[in-house]
């Protein structure tokens, strides 16, 4: 997929966040860890990221309690996980009267923005 970037490991915590220093180090380390295991690729979608993970021992479940934890902290989004297609799939939901919500954690995964399709 040639609209797909490639996620750099994140090194701050989004403004909104409510974890403490301590807290937020020891959950981006917990992040990178798995973006360097799992290799994904990010993007934006009408106000929703995608972070489409490589399967493999413990992916899946790792996400599914990392997004958990963000949700407790991170609320001014949605954060949930699904498999497509055999891979483990984070989704992070902008609110519909806030769409630039998902923005700061977008940026943190380094996501391209799905180009709009053209009609004619």
């Amino acid at each position: 997929m040639d609209d797909v970037v490639r996620p750099a490991p994140p090194r701050e915590v989004p403004v909104a966040c409510t974890l403490g220093p301590d807290d937020g180090q020891a959950r981006l380390r917990r992040w990178q860890r798995l973006n360097e295991s799992a290799t994904p690729s990010a993007r934006v979608v009408a106000g929703t990221l995608q972070v489409r993970y490589q399967p493999g021992p413990g992916v899946q479940e790792e996400l599914t309690d990392l997004a958990a934890a963000e949700q407790t902290c991170c609320s001014f989004v949605s954060w949930s996980v699904i498999n497509s297609d055999g891979q483990p799939v984070l989704l992070v939901s902008a609110p519909a009267n806030a769409p630039d919500a998902v923005s700061p954690i977008a940026a943190m995964f380094r996501a391209a923005e799905a180009p709009a399709k053209l009609s004619r």
